[in-house]
């Protein structure tokens, strides 16, 4: 792989086209668009995929030697684009995807290990479109969300678990990963000189 994040970007492209993912899914793991995907692979010269599940033959890259200089300039020019920010992106959410499967295979029992990866991709989920949500308006709407939290938290009374619960937090203040915009911006410091009066 080349030092230009693109390339990088392409390169994973090429690598989940051999293993037949669709363009779609491509795009969306990688955080690019659709058409960016195709554009890429009519660019390496490979055919549109067939419709339904039509398995297609794998595709080997072949890199022709580069220019150092070129390579060089080009990798100067290459390190302020949005294509670094989307692999480090792709990068801390694959890091992330394992730490939530890790924690959950420390699990006693099988309901345990859904239970736990259930609740941080739930977590996942909501962090990454907190945006998008809206607070419940009415006090009904409410008090069914505090019932679905307890719920799930096994708080409640009846139907609650016993087991103990261990949630990756920092999937709460997006340091792991944080697919743009920062959908929960950091806490800042601020300092206070103090008063010697």
């Amino acid at each position: 792989m080349s030092d230009n994040p693109k390339d990088d970007l392409k390169q994973r492209a090429l690598e989940m086209h051999n293993k037949n993912y669709k363009m779609n899914v491509i795009a969306r793991e990688l955080g690019v668009h659709s058409g960016t995907v195709r554009r890429w692979f009519k660019a390496m010269g490979l055919p549109p995929r067939k419709g339904g599940n039509v398995p297609h033959k794998p595709v080997v890259s072949d890199d022709p030697p580069d220019d150092q200089l070129a390579a060089d300039i080009d990798d100067e020019l290459n390190n302020m684009t949005n294509d670094a920010i989307l692999c480090a992106q792709h990068d801390a959410r694959k890091e992330e995807d394992q730490t939530m499967m890790e924690i959950a295979e420390r699990q006693s029992t099988p309901a345990d290990k859904y239970q736990h990866y259930i609740a941080a991709a739930g977590i996942k989920l909501l962090r990454d479109s907190v945006k998008n949500l809206r607070g419940p308006k009415t006090v009904r709407e409410l008090s069914e969300l505090d019932q679905l939290i307890r719920r799930n938290l096994g708080l409640n009374a009846k139907g609650g678990g016993a087991s103990s619960m261990q949630i990756d937090i920092s999937i709460l203040n997006n340091t792991k990963a944080d697919r743009g915009g920062g959908a929960i911006s950091p806490k800042k410091v601020i300092d206070i000189d103090p008063d010697n009066d």
